[in-house]
């Protein structure tokens, strides 16, 4: 199981301000999880998977939409799907269902 704990220390996080927003993030990374490896069961060695989504989704947070940005010389874009290394360890896992 994903840790809360494992989440706060990626994130800087030394109290527990934060615990029931990050305990959000960590279900849903792992329902993300399940219906996009289309299994019942998360394997341990994607929890730190789950940990990088929750992570992500957290420094998400506010610029959701925000796909491109320019102030002066300087120039932001967001990423607006989970990152390719995070995909490539998913997709170890991921099963194919006809139907």
């Amino acid at each position: 199981m994903a840790s809360i704990d494992n989440v706060k220390i990626l994130l800087g996080i030394s109290d527990n301000s934060q615990d029931d927003l990050l305990n959000l993030y960590i279900s849903r990374a792992e329902q993300f999880v399940k219906t996009y490896c289309n299994i019942e069961e998360i394997p341990t060695e994607l929890n730190s998977v789950i940990e990088d989504i929750a992570v992500f989704r957290y420094r998400m947070n506010g610029v959701e939409n925000i796909k491109s940005e320019s102030k002066g010389s300087l120039s932001e874009t967001y990423r607006d799907s989970l990152p390719q290394d995070i995909l490539s360890q998913l997709n170890r896992y991921r099963r194919v269902i006809f139907r």
